[in-house]
């Protein structure tokens, strides 16, 4: 199954989720509903809902909880991403100039505080204990996750587990959460609910790694934001540590004076990428995502065959194969 065919096997089922996500956005300040959908309506992949679907459906969910359990998630996600472009100083968002750039850094950090807020409102009304546990720990986790991050903005001795563990925490717990909720919805019993979560740990891991690869391979047009936007935000990913690890004392020292120097330009972007380049850092990162590909599609193999299954798999080869 290609990831096409899975996006139109859900088509209803996300026109559904996309009618949740909108219908809660509402509220009696104008300006959130319009910074809101400036961002939930800028062409954003679905990836975490779309997760939420299938994994609801593979374990056999036949109502309909699951569509506010999405937006909810994505409420979630649209927040940090608010957040994080306040943080970030970012000017490009999803293609499309981003909402601290349009309506200002105020207005950007309290719509993400808005959703937030709306996010774990609808989950307390669902009367589950299980929800709430999930979204709690995953939003404190995200939470940690970023600030972690920016302890190490600029730090080129962070180490690659440093680095792991920041991807984990601030990306793949909310991935995670989406798979294990879907499953809490169906009733699943112990073994499936570990494993849809693992499931989502690894796919969200892969994800990131194929983010902060993209960031020094893709094409701007294609990636919908600035590419190098991790190197001039400082952010030390895995293709930069693996070169930092790979390459000889005199690129290390320029890569070292770039950095202490701040804001790389012209000539020393260049050099950074090119020095990526000698040393595979991309491939390196894409070798990394492969294994937690296979780990994520392994979680799978004890369930029975499925439309579903399936189209697990083919969103984990989508991930993989995301366009560098």
């Amino acid at each position: 199954m290609e990831i096409g065919e899975v996006w139109k096997s859900l088509e209803k089922d996300l026109a559904d989720v996309e009618s949740c996500i909108i219908a809660n956005l509402e509220s009696k300040a104008p300006l959130i509903t319009e910074v809101g959908f400036h961002l939930l309506k800028g062409g954003g992949k679905r990836i975490r809902p779309l997760l939420l679907l299938l994994s609801a459906k593979a374990c056999g969910y036949q109502g309909n909880r699951h569509y506010l359990l999405a937006s909810i998630i994505e409420y979630i996600h649209t927040a940090s991403l608010l957040h994080d472009d306040v943080v970030d100083e970012a000017n490009i968002r999803r293609g499309q100039k981003s909402a601290n750039r349009v309506w200002g850094n105020q207005a950007s950090i309290l719509v993400g505080d808005f959703l937030y807020s709306k996010a774990l409102f609808l989950a307390v009304r669902e009367h589950n204990q299980q929800i709430m546990d999930v979204l709690s720990d995953a939003t404190t986790t995200m939470s940690e996750g970023e600030v972690m991050q920016l302890a190490h903005i600029g730090n080129l001795g962070i180490t690659e587990k440093e680095y792991m563990d920041v991807i984990t925490y601030k990306t793949a717990a909310l991935i995670s959460a989406a798979c294990h909720l879907g499953s809490i919805i169906a009733g699943a019993h112990q073994e499936v609910l570990d494993a849809m979560k693992t499931f989502g740990m690894n796919i969200g891991i892969a994800f990131q790694l194929i983010d902060d690869a993209l960031d020094y391979s893709a094409e701007e047009r294609k990636l919908g934001k600035q590419v190098g936007k991790d190197l001039l935000e400082g952010k030390i990913t895995l293709p930069l540590i693996h070169t930092l690890m790979k390459s000889g004392s005199e690129e290390s020292q320029r890569l070292s004076q770039i950095f202490r120097n701040g804001q790389p330009k012209g000539d020393e972007i260049e050099f950074v990428f090119q020095c990526i380049e000698n040393c595979k850092g991309v491939e390196y990162t894409l070798e990394k995502t492969r294994k937690y590909i296979t780990k994520a599609k392994t979680s799978l193999e004890f369930f029975e065959p499925s439309p579903e299954k399936t189209a697990l798999l083919a969103v984990s080869d989508f991930i993989y194969k995301r366009e560098l």
